[in-house]
């Protein structure tokens, strides 16, 4: 959904919001914890709750009914095909101030060693540092989220099933807090952004509304006061009035629970199990519906598998380059379509280092690869290794495409009657589904194991393609269709910052002991590589005919930097020496060039 920002209210529109309404649950800007979640709850199997994911809009995982390094080839890289949009409610880049208020229900009796009754969490300060640390590491410096905590806990007016038995929620007891804080805040310290009028078009300066308010419960026993775990939204309908005057207000969203656009989020973990928000929760539902503010209130991805922010569930602490790049906080680097390229990419979550590949035969579609190593306290990758996303860059802002590749690839799955979990049966690369996807099985939708993250995700040096005839392949089914791509992926190289990633369209090389039927000559990849910058190393080639041959090495700006061979040379095999010594260490191109045409390969120098 895309609501338009609220304007300013008139006095006919407050007298028609004070009348009673129907509270409809919508399943986009939310995070509902279903009764189902109650089979795992408190943390004996991976579900959001217990894993502290957010569940936006989804059924528990559990059995529920369905509902930069260089291109070295010159020309190889571009920019700029996706283009970023900025902030949909809240800017993505300059000071957002906002305000934090602890809750505790009237009836909530509790006990925490870590959130004690009557009193702010103990770790209230992390939780505040954390979130404006985090974003300032996201956004590379540009977003900087200064939080302010209100020093008391605020107390409900009311019970929970006193505000239900009236048929009232926590957008009620909210509203009441907020009365209570009007006697002691002014309110116009939060208002530092215009965004009246339509999403993506927020501007700096006053427009009345507070900005950001953040209530986190700490307890809640009865989920129809309160049934999400966390909610980009305050729960009530409308405008609530500050400050003594019609010119400051909080606005609530639309009454369905859907709506990034209001003043505020909303956190709770687990509500209607009387289980205590923690730290790591509340910091990681609050990192997903601030990200609604941001970024709209779509879930572009099913499962992220711990590397994005904005799923269903899955999601970790770092933001995904997809989501880096809409919000303009780093850029894409992007390869030509059917160019062969060989790309040194650096770890992703410090660098903001990621390689974008258009997809020929479908517009605005992509494969996006990182680099993680997990070196970054917000890098929660599973392990070490290259992660690829499909992605569809749609033309509406909140239908975009997100596909989490696993290198283990798609599978058709079935269920384990004695375990009552899914397991995969046989491969079907176009038709099958990775364990990063829902699974419907006869009706019902299944999660596999591993949903929450899993080391299989990551291509490594032991699964080190992803290349059309094989499981995962980049070819995929849309509308029915197979898109057919050409492309292969390999991972060359990788150690603790660096990955050496080859994009290719064309069949490999493969040099074989017979004739070379219609090729003039063929290049294998050098040997060793990497390839010490004190050492030697050799050029595998076959040549179908004799000439003149010349073979010279490249740096990354293009540079002829040394001449390997230079000479006429006769059919047959050769290997030709690779002398590295006194080259700085980096990306080299070697190129052969010969009177039946050139071709180049990779060289990676090390100290």
């Amino acid at each position: 959904m895309n609501p338009d920002q609220p304007s300013r209210p008139s006095i006919s529109i407050l007298l028609l919001r004070l009348i009673p309404r129907v509270i409809i649950i919508a399943f986009l800007g939310l995070c509902p914890l279903t009764p189902a979640q109650a089979q795992h709850l408190p943390g004996d199997g991976p579900d959001p709750a217990s894993h502290g994911h957010s569940s936006c809009g989804m059924v528990s995982p559990t059995n529920a009914v369905a509902v930069s390094g260089d291109a070295l080839e010159r020309g190889a890289i571009t920019s700029g095909m996706i283009q970023a949009h900025g902030g949909a409610h809240l800017p993505t880049k300059g000071t957002v101030r906002g305000l934090v208020v602890f809750v505790q229900t009237r009836n909530d009796a509790v006990e925490d060693p870590d959130w004690p009754r009557d009193g702010l969490p103990l770790w209230s300060s992390e939780y505040e540092e954390r979130l404006q640390r985090y974003f300032a590491d996201m956004s590379g410096g540009e977003l900087h989220l200064q939080l302010d905590v209100h020093p008391d806990l605020m107390t409900t007016k009311h019970r929970e099933d006193e505000y239900v038995e009236w048929q009232q929620n926590f957008g009620h007891a909210v509203r009441d807090i907020l009365d209570s804080l009007d006697q002691i805040l002014d309110f116009s310290a939060y208002d530092l952004w215009n965004a009246e009028r339509k999403a993506y078009q927020v501007t700096a300066g006053s427009d009345g509304r507070v900005d950001l308010l953040i209530f986190v419960f700490r307890s809640v026993a009865n989920t129809s006061f309160l049934p999400f775990s966390g909610v980009s939204d305050l729960g009530f309908a409308g405008y609530h009035f500050l400050d003594g005057s019609l010119a400051r207000w909080v606005y609530g969203g639309t009454g369905h629970f859907n709506d990034a656009a209001s003043s505020g989020i909303t956190v709770c973990r687990a509500p209607g199990y009387r289980i205590v928000t923690d730290m790591d929760f509340a910091f990681r539902v609050t990192v997903h519906e601030f990200g609604h503010k941001i970024l709209g209130e779509g879930h572009p991805a099913e499962l992220y598998g711990a590397l994005g922010i904005m799923a269903n569930a899955g999601n970790g602490y770092a933001m995904s380059s997809f989501e880096r790049h809409l919000a303009g906080y780093t850029q894409y680097r992007e390869t030509v379509a059917g160019v062969d390229t060989t790309v040194l990419l650096r770890d992703y979550v410090p660098s903001g280092d990621a390689l974008l590949i258009p997809l020929p035969r479908q517009p605005r579609g992509y494969y996006a690869l990182e680099y993680r190593t997990g070196a970054s306290e917000w890098d929660e990758a599973p392990t070490r290794g290259l992660y690829a996303y499909r992605l569809y860059d749609s033309w509406s802002r909140n239908q975009k495409y997100v596909e989490v590749i696993s290198s283990e690839g798609k599978f058709d799955w079935a269920l384990d009657s004695t375990t009552n979990t899914v397991q995969p049966i046989r491969p079907a690369p176009l038709t099958g589904k990775s364990r990063f996807q829902r699974i419907p099985l006869d009706g019902k939708t299944y999660w596999a194991e591993g949903w929450w993250g899993d080391p299989r995700a990551a291509f490594t040096l032991e699964r080190p393609h992803f290349s059309v005839m094989k499981n995962p392949t980049p070819d995929f089914l849309a509308g029915g269709d197979t898109i057919f791509t050409d492309l292969r992926v390999s991972l060359l190289a990788m150690d603790d910052s660096t990955a050496t990633v080859r994009i290719s369209y064309q069949p490999p090389v493969i040099l074989s002991a017979g004739g070379l039927a219609d090729q003039s000559f063929a290049m294998a990849p050098p040997f060793p590589n990497p390839l010490r910058s004190d050492a030697t190393g050799l050029l595998p080639l076959r040549l179908a005919r004799s000439g003149a041959l010349r073979v010279r090495l490249f740096d990354a700006l293009g540079r002829a930097v040394r001449t390997l061979y230079d000479a006429r040379a006769d059919a047959g095999s050769h290997h030709i020496p690779i002398d590295a010594r006194n080259l700085a260490a980096g990306l080299y191109s070697i190129v052969l060039e010969s009177a039946a045409g050139t071709a180049s390969r990779t060289l990676v120098v090390t100290l």
